[in-house]
């Protein structure tokens, strides 16, 4: 049996003994959102991505649409190193937020633990992704996005033990367990928790949307109409292609 992290499945083009796997974290960077949201005073939250491939642009879109629930004003201003794990270029990317005014960063690349330590060293705010970063900056560590793979992992072994099987597309999010959320640090204000544990509560009931219109990208287009959503299992999500309006930045 062979599972990928990501990417799609499809029953004409993919043997059977091949699956996908992934969780739906870009709740968790909307949840990010909402306590950067709250902690900005500058209006501007910056993201350090790797490569600019859907599941980092739903991240990057789902920081900014957050954040905008608290203050519909707030841009989010994106750089990407071009690297999944290059500590150098990361660090660099911080700086260059911090020297453009950004007070709250996070991001998508393989290794947190150098934008979460520079972030801290320029003041800024810190959302953090993958695992808990509490520990390199406790003082300025809001939340973070985790991802919870022990539960996906050992459920997929014991089906198999039981002769039960894995299916071929297997997605989950905050109510599955899939993903998780870094306990609040002790910058998050009263007003930042109960927004975050209310919209928290709303995600675990399911099918929670982070896209919903009307809504455009940064280039003017329409990515959904008034009254229409993308909730968290649209597979149009996963070959998301674009920025929404407030992301300083571009794909190419």
């Amino acid at each position: 049996r062979f599972q990928h992290c990501g990417g799609l499945w499809s029953a004409d083009r993919h043997p059977g003994t091949v699956g996908s796997y992934f969780g739906y974290i870009g709740l968790g960077q909307y949840l990010n959102g909402i306590a950067a949201g709250h902690a900005s005073k500058a209006k501007k939250i910056g993201f350090v991505a790797a490569k600019p491939i859907p599941q980092v642009l739903l991240n990057i879109n789902s920081f900014l649409l957050g954040a905008r629930t608290v203050d519909p004003t707030i841009t989010c201003q994106v750089i990407f190193t071009g690297e999944w794990s290059l500590a150098v270029k990361e660090a660099e990317a911080t700086n260059a937020l911090a020297d453009q005014g950004v007070d709250v960063v996070t991001c998508h690349v393989d290794g947190p633990k150098g934008v979460m330590e520079t972030g801290a060293a320029r003041g800024m705010y810190l959302c953090g992704y993958h695992v808990d970063q509490s520990a390199l900056a406790p003082d300025k560590y809001l939340t973070g996005a985790e991802w919870n793979w022990g539960k996906v992992y050992t459920e997929m072994v014991q089906a198999r033990l039981s002769g039960g099987t894995i299916p071929n597309f297997v997605r989950g999010g905050l109510a599955e367990g899939f993903i998780k959320m870094s306990p609040l640090g002790p910058a998050v204000t009263d007003a930042a928790r109960q927004q975050f544990e209310t919209t928290k509560a709303d995600i675990l009931l399911g099918d929670y949307a982070v896209i919903r219109g009307p809504l455009k990208d940064n280039q003017g287009n329409v990515i959904a109409t008034d009254g229409q959503s993308f909730v968290e299992s649209a597979v149009e999500l996963e070959s998301m292609g674009y920025l929404v309006e407030g992301v300083l930045g571009s794909t190419s």
